[in-house]
């Protein structure tokens, strides 16, 4: 009876500081932008497969190969830009870090949506600061990432590549922690631990575990 009188106690606590009135105000004092259409270059050792992007949106349908010939939709509406694209689009970030000197660690996410259509998406990380002014997001550095020592528990896309570059296919990156020596990186797709190197090499892959076994 007493421990649940405590609980009970403790519940109606809890409940007053739900009901709280304060209020913490707010204000928008900038915000920067970095253009939809931000395209970058594939690394030059990287196969002529990543070299362009967005060929699969539709899975299930046949490839498309020419530059720009599908223009984007969103609804009904045009949005400007048209797929594929001759590089790899930087948008959209899944995860940031911030370094405390003004700068921080972003990645872009696995693609196009979803592992299906997402095997000619290069993964990549970038450091970047924002000019509150301008409203500009500087891009200093991007890293792109990959299984060089053949560390994954799997094929990867580009298997028999010299290069062996990851894609959205590979894993599906959502978080960014920097260290010393590198990076750790959440995966989606596993779910999975993964450690990088500071060149963006995978050096280990941790898998989740519940009751001692892997969540697959």
């Amino acid at each position: 009876m007493k421990t649940i009188f405590l609980a009970a106690a403790a519940t109606l606590m809890a409940g007053t500081a739900l009901a709280d009135d304060t209020q913490f105000q707010a204000t928008l004092a900038s915000h920067a932008i970095l253009p939809a259409n931000t395209i970058i270059a594939a690394p030059a050792d990287a196969p002529a497969y990543i070299q362009t992007s967005a060929k699969f949106l539709k899975p299930g349908q046949p490839r498309v190969a020419e530059i720009g010939s599908v223009p984007g939709m969103s609804a009904k509406r045009e949005t400007g830009l048209a797929t594929p694209f001759d590089g790899q689009p930087v948008q959209g970030f899944s995860g940031i870090k911030a370094m405390g000197d003004g700068t921080f660690w972003s990645l872009s996410d696995n693609g196009f949506g979803s592992k299906a259509n997402s095997s000619d998406a290069a993964l990549m990380i970038h450091h970047i600061a924002f000019d509150w002014d301008a409203g500009t997001v500087d891009r200093k550095e991007t890293i792109f990432l990959s299984d060089p020592n053949m560390v994954a528990p799997f094929p990867i896309v580009l298997e028999g590549s010299d290069s062996r570059y990851l894609t959205g296919a590979d894993f599906d990156i959502e978080s960014i922690q920097p260290v010393e020596d590198g990076f750790w990186i959440g995966d989606e797709l596993g779910p999975y631990l993964l450690k990088f190197n500071t060149a963006g090499e995978l050096q280990a892959v941790y898998e989740t575990l519940a009751d001692g076994k892997p969540v697959m």
